[in-house]
């Protein structure tokens, strides 16, 4: 094998490469065939919703478990009684969004944004809420037992009655909140 037809050889399969990979769906959008499951069967256990716009959809009792939502927007969600098990979540906008009694144990949402939802009732244990905004969201009675609040923002958040036993939150930021024994706390504001 000489030297050109090994170089046309490579060039050939470079151009099949790069018209193969060119089409390919990017790894961080989401799925449509995923969206149009979610949408009408309401059961999208698994799913890639990645960057995917669901604003203001009715998904109360929606099946979400394992679900890869990385920066999607359900603000304006009815997610209520949602199963979001171990869902990704960071970066998702969740404002407005109707969360009450929604299942979220070991989710993760880094950097969410869940101001002004309504977290009722949710369950967040184990969830890591680093970073996620929460300001003026209602978690009262919401069960955050274990997890990882690191520098959440809870200014104006309501937390009466969540169970937050085991849950370390020295770098969060409490400004106007009230906190799970009623009192209302100001700290890191």
């Amino acid at each position: 094998m000489n030297v050109k037809s090994l170089a046309t050889g490579l060039g050939a399969l470079l151009v099949v490469l790069w018209g193969l990979l060119g089409f390919a769906t990017p790894s961080w959008a989401y799925l449509q065939d995923d969206v149009d499951m979610l949408l009408e069967l309401r059961d999208c256990p698994v799913c890639i919703l990645t960057s995917a716009d669901l604003s203001g959809e009715d998904f109360a009792q929606v099946n979400l478990k394992v679900a890869e939502l990385t920066d999607a927007n359900l603000s304006n969600s009815n997610l209520q009684e949602a199963n979001l098990m171990l869902a990704e979540l960071k970066g998702t906008d969740l404002s407005q969004a109707n969360l009450a009694g929604a299942s979220l144990n070991g989710a993760r949402l880094q950097g969410a944004n869940l101001s002004g939802a309504d977290l009722t009732g949710a369950v967040l244990t184990q969830a890591n809420i680093d970073g996620a905004n929460f300001q003026g969201a209602n978690l009262e009675n919401a069960e955050l037992t274990a997890a990882v609040i690191g520098s959440a923002d809870w200014r104006g958040a309501n937390l009466k009655g969540a169970n937050l036993r085991g849950a370390t939150w020295s770098e969060a930021v409490i400004c106007d909140t009230i906190l799970p024994d009623g009192t209302v706390g100001d700290r890191n504001c």
